[in-house]
């Protein structure tokens, strides 16, 4: 088998991945909120709740953590140091494989389809499911590709050939940012960001589904880990992209939930028997 084939073999295992974890979503939402009403699940709404969960400490603690990682690997040669563990201790090599790189366009386009054919049949239980993982990819996608431009930094191969044999002798290229000069750039890993923020979104929406909720970390792990040993990001690159997703996609995942996000208020309501019972009561 051609090289040419084994790569396009590889992206469509990595399509079939993205389809079978958008269908265990889906197939998930569908378990846990049979009998939602279809009110704000559109990937637009919500906006103003996300933005108030995002105000919390926690996800500025961990914006404050992506921000200042870059700053303790790259001056310090650490990002240098576990670039060239992955390449020659960890069996690394650039463009080590093609799904890692795939998947986040695949199980995006396969979400929005899925998305749309829920609005069409009305399926509201899937779109309101569906719609925090989009609405976190969205504002990460443009999140982090502001923050590429704006910050400029190279790519651990700057450009130059990856089969070289001195391309892990440039230790200078871990520290070479150039604000608004090289367009969307390596700070930070989009690809890891955008998996973590679905991944947190999924899990924060979903709180009622315990152990289950937390399905969509494996692949964002996967895919980071794939970022790093095909040498297309430094180690601080893929931290701040996953902090940076964690971050986002929690703020809007809480927006979403059930528990969380619905306004309401409990009421002590008289029972026939001459007692009381604590009901809370709210509007979805």
């Amino acid at each position: 088998m051609s090289f040419r084939s084994k790569t396009r073999a590889k992206a469509a295992r990595s399509g079939l991945s993205a389809l079978v974890l958008g269908a265990g979503v889906l197939l998930l939402a569908r378990a846990a909120h049979a009998e939602s009403p279809c009110t704000n699940v559109a990937p637009w709404d919500r906006l103003g709740r996300a933005g108030a969960h995002f105000a919390r400490p926690e996800p500025l603690a961990l914006t404050g953590l992506a921000i200042a990682t870059p700053f303790a690997f790259a001056p310090t040669g650490l990002d240098q140091r576990l670039r060239v563990v992955s390449q020659r201790d960890l069996g690394g090599k650039p463009n080590l494989e093609p799904v890692s790189v795939a998947t986040p366009y695949v199980l995006a386009g396969s979400l929005v389809i899925a998305d749309g054919v829920s609005a069409i049949i009305g399926s509201c239980e899937a779109q309101r499911v569906l719609a925090p993982v989009l609405q976190a990819g969205s504002l990460t996608f443009v999140s982090m590709s502001l923050l590429k431009l704006g910050v400029g930094r190279s790519f651990p191969n700057g450009g130059a050939d990856p089969n070289a044999p001195d391309r892990l002798d440039h230790p200078e290229r871990a520290h070479d940012f150039a604000p608004f000069q090289r367009g969307f750039a390596g700070w930070p890993s989009g690809h890891t960001a955008i998996m973590m923020s679905a991944a947190a979104a999924f899990r924060t929406s979903n709180p009622e589904l315990g152990a289950a909720s937390f399905v969509g970390y494996p692949f964002a792990l996967a895919v980071g880990a794939g970022m790093w040993l095909g040498d297309h990001h430094y180690a601080s690159d893929i931290l701040s992209g996953a902090l940076f997703g964690e971050a986002i996609g929690d703020s809007v995942g809480r927006s979403f939930a059930r528990e969380v996000g619905a306004p309401g208020a409990f009421t002590l309501l008289p029972r026939g028997d001459g007692g009381f019972e604590l009901v809370w009561a709210g509007l979805w």
